[in-house]
């Protein structure tokens, strides 16, 4: 029976569509084949990087001896290179807030949420244990510009803030100190450094040696009231490192 050219040409056409709706689905196997492979290599790079962290210590994350384990030489070198790269001390807290919180243990020591910073004191099992505390106990930020109460002064110095520095900021300068490098790089790098490290930075100023444990409130009236620009910036790059999403201030690839 003859076939008429309408018919031989709605087959073409349908031959084309199954052709279409074949290589469609070859094409989203693929596809699908292709996340499958990233999804798993991004697991495998994840697992990799979680058994180069730290196990967390059973305790308080800011309290007890220093944690001889940090990767205080890596820190170091970080330093050096932000100061090369013309970026500033406060450029370094913020990164280094970052790599200590995101990059360092297994478990983030610091959490945010509900207004309130979420400290890790411990495990229970395996899951981590937190203790809430306001953004002012951990930095010791009160917004204001004099001290003028003792219980100012407790607040200060007590914040969680300086126990951070004394296990990090510290260590790296100590290091830092006995290289060539660093004492060219003057106040603009030692002035922020020094500060973070309260009475064990030894920062004079207008003759009065800084320590954030300071209780004539007299001198520590003083000396808040002139170092509070470098302290507000301190706190404030501190606090942008701890809940950034991406390592800051990395070079572009």
């Amino acid at each position: 029976m003859p076939v008429s050219n309408e018919e031989v040409l709605a087959a073409i056409v349908s031959l084309k569509q199954e052709v279409q709706r074949i290589a469609e689905a070859l094409e989203k196997q693929q596809e699908r084949k292709s996340y499958q492979a990233e999804y798993y290599q991004k697991r495998k790079a994840a697992k990799a990087v979680k058994l180069e962290r730290l196990e967390n210590r059973n305790r308080h994350c800011l309290t007890g001896p220093r944690d001889q384990r940090l990767p205080i030489v890596k820190w170091t070198a970080q330093l050096k290179a932000f100061a090369e790269r013309g970026l500033s001390a406060y450029n370094f807290i913020t990164w280094l807030a970052w790599s200590w919180n995101h990059n360092t243990f297994t478990h983030v020591p610091i959490t945010k949420s509900g207004g309130y910073m979420h400290v890790y004191i411990g495990l229970s099992g395996e899951k981590p244990l937190r203790s809430k505390y306001s953004e002012r106990d951990v930095t010791g930020h009160m917004r204001v510009s004099r001290l003028t109460k003792p219980e100012q002064l407790d607040t200060f110095a007590d914040a969680l803030w300086w126990k951070w520095t004394f296990a990090t900021i510290c260590n790296v300068v100590g290091i830092a100190e006995e290289e060539d490098w660093f004492e060219p790089l003057g106040d603009n790098w030692h002035r922020p450094l020094k500060v973070a490290m309260g009475g064990f930075g030894c920062y004079e100023i207008k003759s009065e040696i800084f320590d954030h444990t300071e209780r004539n409130l007299e001198v520590a009236n003083k000396t808040y009231g002139w170092l509070r620009p470098t302290l507000e910036m301190n706190w404030n790059a501190f606090m942008r490192g701890l809940f950034s999403k991406e390592e800051p201030f990395t070079l572009p690839k």
